[in-house]
């Protein structure tokens, strides 16, 4: 019997080896690299004439919705942060089912404006919940062409977290 498991620890050993070796030839899958069919991220840099999250030297701007809706120019392209409630929240899995690409609307009394987003799930689940508090920051835009339509007063989120935090001694 200890011959058996000295043959089958062999082999494991064996075929581990050959694996890592041929994983070492970089013929390994990777998130990383971008997929021959894949397009390049809309928000890289080098093919995105919008200003970035990385072009930002100050914090974002505390505003409110209403103060976005009627000064929405002065906002434009610019980095903010608002508070608001959520409601009529999309979630949509990405083809690595490791983002989630996410859309609601964020709500002060009864003005409300369109975030849009992604969320990287391997940091655990997103606070996109209904009728929950939070604070989203991100790039404004007064008006913005997605996938051929034109939308206005969206907010390209950076971040989503719930309003009041739930870290004691954070807000």
């Amino acid at each position: 019997m200890n011959s058996f498991f000295r043959y089958i620890f062999s082999l494991i050993g064996i075929v581990f080896l050959l694996s890592s070796s041929w994983l070492s030839n970089d013929q390994s899958f990777s998130f990383v690299k971008r997929l021959k069919h894949e397009k390049p991220s809309p928000t890289s840099a080098s093919n995105h004439p919008y200003p970035q999250l990385g072009a930002f030297s100050t914090p974002p701007q505390q505003v409110s919705i209403p103060d976005l809706l009627t000064q929405s120019g002065d906002y434009h392209q610019q980095l903010i942060s608002v508070l608001g409630h959520i409601t009529q929240p999309e979630l949509h899995l990405d083809e690595t089912e490791l983002n989630l690409d996410f859309v609601f609307r964020l709500a002060q009394g009864t003005h409300s404006i369109i975030v849009y987003g992604r969320h990287n799930r391997t940091l655990g689940a997103p606070p996109i919940i209904v009728h929950r508090s939070v604070e989203v920051s991100g790039i404004f835009w007064k008006e913005q062409d997605r996938a051929g339509t034109t939308v206005f007063n969206v907010l390209q989120a950076t971040s989503v977290v719930p309003y009041p935090s739930s870290v004691p001694g954070s807000t």
